[in-house]
């Protein structure tokens, strides 16, 4: 926790970044497990870094995986799956995968364009929810910022669950976000130097203007 917020430090792809998110106080560390990004980290990669990430904290990020996918990563050492996937095309089966290891260890993405109706029905198969920015050609990790105001309006009216709030999320606006609502943040690219190295002075930033949240 930094002061009273939680944070995800998304798209590591290294030790000592991994090292870093943890010493600023990040909550949950997350590793894109999906070969489409350009934070992928490759099986055989990942074994490292898990190692100097605590149990509690690994989140395999994926995109549309298949039950078997996901077991593996369970088996790998990952505590939670937080899956990206588009509602419209069935490409995953959320309903068989949330059977099959639990909606704790869920964190789902749906990809919902603005203006487009939020698929409800999901609710029923996890218990953390993540709200990105929506690109058409892209799951995540785009720099786009988010709709706020349906983030708000979701997380209200499902106040039973979790919500993280994605998407363009820097030191410039984050104490921002928080006053819109959001307690749960995730942090990728407006906390790099390039896509994958992670900005210690951009983390230390955040850390710094969340911490000045709870004193004021």
């Amino acid at each position: 926790m930094i002061g009273p917020i939680a944070i995800k430090v998304c798209g590591i792809t290294r030790v000592a970044d991994a090292a870093l998110a943890l010493d600023q106080g990040a909550d949950y560390i997350g590793v894109n497990c999906w070969a489409g990004s350009q934070r992928y980290v490759a099986p055989e990669l990942r074994k490292n870094l898990l190692r100097e990430i605590p149990v509690e904290k690994r989140v395999a990020v994926t995109v549309n995986p298949t039950i078997s996918d996901v077991v593996n990563l369970i088996q790998e050492g990952f505590t939670t799956v937080q899956i990206h996937f588009d509602p419209k095309t069935k490409a995953c089966d959320i309903a068989a995968i949330a059977k099959k290891i639990g909606p704790d260890r869920l964190w789902l993405a749906p990809k919902v364009a603005d203006g487009e109706e939020w698929p409800t029905d999901i609710l029923k198969l996890a218990n953390t929810f993540l709200h990105d920015a929506h690109a058409k050609d892209a799951f995540g990790g785009t720099g786009k910022v988010s709709d706020w105001k349906r983030f708000d309006s979701l997380k209200k009216a499902n106040p039973d669950k979790k919500w993280v709030l994605a998407g363009g999320l820097n030191p410039q606006n984050v104490a921002e976000a928080v006053a819109a609502g959001a307690s749960i943040l995730d942090l990728n690219s407006g906390v790099e130097i390039v896509p994958g190295l992670k900005s210690a002075e951009k983390l230390s930033d955040v850390r710094g203007r969340l911490l000045n949240i709870k004193q004021s």
